[in-house]
């Protein structure tokens, strides 16, 4: 699947004029190209001070492997996710990992959700 038609897929948003891949997208395409797993464990938990790092593996039917990983704090996440950080670290980590993976060079939209 190429750029093209993941945007008519509806796998990509355009905020100010950029284009980013939905996770969702990511998931299709990463199947599409021999997805076997998707492996995380977390880096660091750091509830004191809201820092969540997880490291994610993609690998796929050749065997290849990417890895990658996302950090969340209150300083690169909005008020409204902080909540959710420990989830958003993992998601970011995953997106990176499976962005490598596809060899798509658009940001995840989920690799967003910065501060206000």
């Amino acid at each position: 699947m190429n750029l093209q038609e993941l945007k008519r897929r509806g796998y990509i948003a355009t905020l100010q004029r950029k284009d980013f891949i939905l996770y969702t997208g990511l998931i299709v395409l990463a199947h599409e190209r021999g997805l076997v797993s998707i492996e995380t464990e977390p880096v660091q938990l750091d509830f004191e001070n809201a820092r969540f790092i997880f490291k994610a593996v993609v690998t796929g039917k050749d065997g290849q492997r990417y890895t990658g990983y996302g950090d969340a704090t209150r300083h690169n996440v909005s008020k409204m996710i902080l909540p959710h950080a420990v989830r958003m670290a993992e998601t970011r980590a995953k997106a990176r990992a499976l962005r490598d993976f596809t060899g798509l060079g658009l940001t995840s939209l989920e690799e967003l959700g910065g501060p206000e």
